[in-house]
């Protein structure tokens, strides 16, 4: 059989950050050239605006800018571009997207938090050490995607909050205040809920929270996402490292720990309390952090 080499871009403009994975694929393996994010706040005020505010905007489309120079650098086939919940859920969306078809020619497609999961999940599975029976979690700014396999079919349960939207509705205070931190707890779970038992699976978190989590759990100085790919990450940690955050303030935060991108300085307390929470809910001892997520499963999806 010939061998098929295409070099495809996929860029992920979610709620807090916009993200892009350059990629080449032979036969349905990826050889990934360059992947980087950056921390847009594309969502920043739409819980009590309802729209992406002009300020929000200016950050996306400077960032879609500098990734369209480092795409032009590759010999590039195509280029996927997809928009999670932010522009599922602002009123002002189908302006932006237009906006970005005129001055970039570049085609979003918004996407549902449902086939946010499955994408999630095939980038996920794309590595041969995992097995079955796992539990998935992508924590974004404005959705967290709860994903586990039963039947051999892959399940997905989109949960309409995510760390941005947790401290523009519950935890405001920098530090968080106890009745905050008591108030976002209670939310949590009540979403959690609606769950089965998870106890005997296998947590895979992926995304920016989970990352900056293993990065600061290594002690990285300098952010490396080759070296947290699977890192095991047990409950006391995750609790201790939560007790100890919610007490600093966001500078304290930043100063600390140095692989940290300090835009997510910000969101570091609402996604340690959302992790510390599931594993509390479900009784999950340890978890495995993924390097693989959404871009690399859009990608496969695609070729």
């Amino acid at each position: 059989m010939e061998e098929q080499v295409v070099v495809v871009a996929a860029i992920d403009c979610g709620s807090n950050s916009t993200r892009l994975l350059i990629s080449e694929v032979t036969n349905g393996e990826l050889n990934k050239l360059y992947k980087t994010h950056n921390v847009t706040k594309t969502s920043e005020g739409l819980e009590e605006s309802g729209i992406i505010s002009l300020e929000s905007k200016k950050r996306l489309f400077q960032t879609l800018r500098t990734y369209l120079k480092e795409i032009e650098k590759y010999e590039t086939n195509q280029i996927l571009c997809i928009g999670t919940a932010v522009f599922r859920d602002a009123e002002n969306s189908e302006d932006i997207i237009e906006e970005i078809k005129q001055k970039f020619n570049l085609e979003m497609r918004v996407i549902t938090g449902e086939e946010e999961g499955q994408l999630t999940s095939l980038g996920v599975l794309s590595d041969p050490a995992l097995e079955d029976n796992l539990l998935i979690v992508d924590i974004g700014g404005r959705s967290t995607e709860i994903i586990y396999d039963q039947q051999n079919k892959i399940n997905v349960n989109s949960l309409n909050f995510g760390v941005v939207s947790l401290n523009e509705s519950f935890l405001k205070q920098d530090p968080i205040t106890l009745n905050e931190e008591n108030l976002a707890f209670e939310f949590i779970n009540s979403n959690l809920d609606l769950f089965q038992d998870f106890s005997n699976r296998s947590l895979i978190g992926v995304a920016g929270t989970f990352t900056s989590i293993a990065s600061i759990f290594l002690d990285q100085k300098k952010y490396n996402d080759e070296e947290i790919h699977l890192k095991k990450i047990d409950y006391e940690w995750i609790e201790s490292f939560y007790n100890k955050l919610k007490l600093m303030t966001v500078s304290q935060i930043i100063g600390k720990h140095n692989s940290l991108d300090p835009k997510r300085g910000k969101t570091l307390t609402s996604g340690a309390l959302l992790v510390y929470s599931l594993m509390k809910k479900f009784e999950i001892n340890e978890l495995k952090v993924s390097k693989s997520d959404i871009l690399e499963g859009l990608i496969l999806k695609n070729y």
